[in-house]
């Protein structure tokens, strides 16, 4: 049970969507407050989820509070300059989802000793189905550790690193991956349109096909290559599918990762906010 005070710096997608698991994990709404400039996105939260809705000027917290930044990368230094005291004299826990800032630059933003978790949540996490990377610097104790495995939790699953360098490969994978799987299914909706099918019903079976070949491994002992063979008749159609699919796949998809990763290592190294 979480028992923390929550404390949200942004009012976006992924803020509500944590709002949203935490609360359905039992945090009430006198637990969590969002600070935002846009007073109709906070109070649209506030209206939503019962929770209370302040304007972005840091004010004083209570000492038992998780801070949570959920705004943009590219405000968080003027944002950690206004805050900074305020943290510093309440103790607080500071879990980051702002995707390619490493905890490095936001403890030299604040101050050396200062719990610092650094996340990266997807999209899914808006429905519950997210997969969420994690990495505490060395001044986050165990019990801290605990509670932000309990907030990511909520809105899917989450996995450790004990290394922050492969953050950026995270990024690439499952924080920018979401993408990659809604174009792979615009792909197949447009191949199968060209094959006859109507638009609804290429995008219901494309849809379908996805979904359920995700569960279907996810329930499975065996690895995605195994379960491919297992549907592959020599000869047959998969395989001619599969024959056109490999010849191009396997490079784009590690060419993509690459030239993601390496973007979320160009934004790491960003010290100051940038347009």
């Amino acid at each position: 049970m979480i028992t923390q005070n929550i404390v949200f710096i942004g009012a976006g997608n992924m803020a509500r969507a944590l709002i949203a698991g935490l609360r359905l994990q039992g945090v009430t709404g006198e637990q969590i407050q969002v600070h935002a400039p846009s007073i109709v996105h906070r109070d649209a939260l506030a209206e939503e989820f019962g929770i209370r809705s302040l304007p972005a000027a840091a004010q004083r917290l209570p000492t038992n509070s998780v801070v949570i930044y959920a705004a943009k990368p590219k405000q968080i230094s003027s944002v950690l300059a206004l805050w900074r005291q305020v943290f510093a004299d309440a103790g607080v826990l500071f879990l980051s989802v702002a995707a390619g800032v490493g905890s490095a630059r936001i403890a030299a933003e604040l101050d050396a000793g200062s719990a610092i978790v650094r996340s990266m949540p997807n999209t899914p996490a808006q429905v519950g189905a997210g997969a969420t990377a994690l990495y505490a610097r060395d001044s986050v104790n165990t019990a801290q550790r605990q509670t932000a495995a309990a907030i990511m939790s909520s809105v899917g699953q989450i996995y450790w690193l004990s290394d922050e360098s492969l953050m950026d490969a995270v990024t690439a994978l499952s924080g920018s991956g979401p993408a990659y799987v809604l174009l792979f299914l615009e792909a197949l909706e447009d191949a199968a349109v060209l094959q006859g099918l109507d638009r609804p019903t290429a995008r219901a079976l494309a849809l379908q096909t996805v979904l359920g070949t995700a569960q279907m491994a996810a329930a499975s002992v065996l690895s995605p290559t195994e379960l491919r063979h297992q549907v592959t008749s020599p000869g047959g159609t998969t395989a001619a599918g599969l024959a056109a699919w490999e010849e191009h796949l396997r490079p784009l998809a590690q060419r993509a990762l690459a030239a993601a990763a390496e973007r979320s290592r160009a934004l790491g190294g960003a010290k100051k906010d940038v347009p």
